[in-house]
């Protein structure tokens, strides 16, 4: 298997630690949608990462998409259960964090592609404060302990803690230890597990 993209990419990242962390070998071409659009296209038109070429060489796409797969074809994984009560709070947690990183994503290149005249500071803040909601969810997740950061994790603690890290250098002035010290936790245990060591961003 094939998996396209830089590991800069929060959404490429949480891939790659999965698989990393369910065993499943695969490849890496390292592409940026910045300055590689044209050679990313063949595999996905919407010049978009990450993608997961298969072994029948079958593309996919979007990271809880291509995740899904992932697990499904990992038997024994006890990233995601199956059904239930624990299922749904994983999926929930990990569906706030890829909402809080759309919003980040939009914050961080809002001003650098739009000339300075352009850019709409009340977009900007409005950006800003969905993504403080967000994380001050997932810190009250983190402070009852369901986020544990170690050989337990679930796909929760690896799709927070990879987020985490991004929020964290894209807007420090939100995204502050003072400010959310169990994230902070968080991902300091996650960074130093062999699934996140294998998958560092690209400077």
């Amino acid at each position: 298997m094939l998996l396209v993209g830089r590991y800069a990419s929060p959404f490429v990242r949480r891939v790659g630690v999965t698989m990393h962390w369910v065993g499943m070998e695969f490849e890496r071409q390292v592409l940026s949608t910045a300055k590689d659009a044209e050679a990313i296209k063949p595999y996905n038109p919407m010049a978009k990462v990450p993608i997961l070429v298969l072994d029948n060489g079958e593309c996919l796409i979007e990271s809880t998409a291509i995740i899904e797969t992932v697990l499904e074809m990992s038997p024994g994984q006890r990233l995601l259960p199956a059904s239930g009560a624990a299922r749904r709070h994983i999926l929930q947690s990990c569906a706030i964090m890829t909402n809080s990183l759309d919003k980040a994503v939009q914050a961080l290149y809002e001003p650098i592609k739009r000339p300075a005249e352009k850019v709409h500071e009340p977009f900007l803040e409005g950006l800003r404060t969905q993504i403080h909601a967000g994380l001050i969810m997932l810190e009250a997740v983190a402070v009852k302990g369901d986020l544990p950061g170690d050989d337990t994790s679930t796909l929760a603690d690896i799709t927070v803690a990879v987020g985490w890290r991004f929020i964290n250098k894209s807007v420090p002035t939100i995204a502050s230890a003072e400010k959310f010290p169990h994230l902070a936790a968080l991902s300091g245990r996650c960074e130093a597990l062999p699934a996140f060591q294998a998958c560092q961003p690209e400077i």
